[in-house]
């Protein structure tokens, strides 16, 4: 990346290598000796190369698996990158299609791959441990047939691992395991996209202060976070971003000092007003899908301790979750009305 360009969004710098990626070390450090390894086996065999991988990516939303799977694509000099997500793929053709007209130079990138249905994922495990696909009789064939495939690089991103199918899930060859970055990591993640882009801020204290509202993901981070602040700036024609900014940001966005938002808050106010409580009954009281409350509004608070399951499920508010709620959150309701 080039630490001159100037620019007004954020997706406009690409990750062009492994070596950009910033936390999650593991993973980095892992793909990269599987790179040079495949690398080696290529510049020391003959014939039809083979293909790297397949790969598959674990962890929460927002921890980075689609620009890695961007970085591993520039890593192997594939001319075509095509990504999909797993509901797609269960329309039978556009998984056909996109199989058969993979070559050796392209990478396949299905984010979301739990959603695939079972007779995707059995087409897709024939497709990477058979290099075929199956196609059913028609009035142009009276019987299946089989059509081969090229050697294509898969690599599958999933936030629930265990919903894909055991044999799908073990026929991946490196597997990696995103988890929730540290606000240091971010501090720099977010240092590295402003400096990129050129804008310009007051401190590091405005870096940290971003980092530490984005829950543990580069994505809240930059895409949320910093592009704001970066408007509020500019929606006032200055190029820094100053602490203001950040506060003002921060104030439209409804996020609070642990970055927590109006849901996350709605959600422990609940806890806290009922007492132990269901899954089913949250569910009505907070209005959000089951679904939605298991996977996007309660890991992350279970994770940092404001709530804690029993035995049987019920969800529980901690210590620190009261004290959010009766202090924190009222400063930062203060703090708003002061704003």
């Amino acid at each position: 990346m080039n630490d001159k360009t100037v620019g007004a969004e954020l997706n406009q710098i690409k990750i062009t290598s492994l070596s950009h990626i910033l936390g999650q070390p593991q993973v980095v450090e892992l793909l990269g000796l599987h790179l040079q390894g495949c690398f080696n086996i290529r510049s020391t065999t003959s014939g039809p190369s083979s293909p790297f991988g397949p790969v598959i990516l674990c962890g929460p939303p927002g921890t980075g698996k689609t620009m890695v799977a961007l970085a591993i694509n520039k890593e192997l000099g594939n001319l075509k990158f095509v990504q999909t997500n797993g509901i797609t793929l269960n329309k039978k053709q556009e998984l056909y299609a996109i199989l058969i007209n993979a070559d050796e130079n392209t990478t396949i990138f299905i984010d979301e791959a739990q959603g695939m249905n079972s007779e995707a994922q059995y087409i897709l495990l024939t497709a990477i441990s058979e290099r075929v696909v199956r196609a059913p009789a028609t009035i142009f064939s009276v019987s299946p047939y089989s059509i081969t495939l090229s050697n294509f690089t898969l690599i599958l991103a999933t936030t629930h691992e265990y919903l894909l199918q055991d044999a799908l899930r073990e026929r991946m060859r490196i597997f990696c395991r995103f988890d929730y970055y540290s606000v240091e990591d971010l501090v720099e993640i977010v240092r590295q996209r402003a400096d990129a882009l050129g804008w310009h801020y007051e401190s590091d204290e405005v870096l940290r202060t971003i980092a530490q509202r984005a829950k543990g993901t580069p994505r809240q981070a930059l895409n949320r976070n910093l592009q704001t602040c970066w408007h509020v700036a500019k929606s006032s024609d200055c190029d820094l971003i100053t602490l203001e900014d950040v506060h003002k940001a921060f104030q439209y966005l409804g996020i609070d000092e642990l970055g927590l938002e109006q849901v996350d808050r709605s959600y422990l106010q609940m806890l806290l007003e009922c007492g132990p409580t269901t899954l089913g009954v949250l569910n009505s009281k907070v209005s959000l899908p089951t679904l939605t409350i298991q996977r996007v509004v309660e890991p992350y608070l279970l994770k940092e301790d404001f709530i804690t399951k029993n035995r049987t499920s019920v969800r529980v508010i901690t210590e620190k979750g009261r004290k959010h709620i009766e202090n924190g959150s009222l400063s930062f309701q203060r703090w708003e009305v002061k704003g």
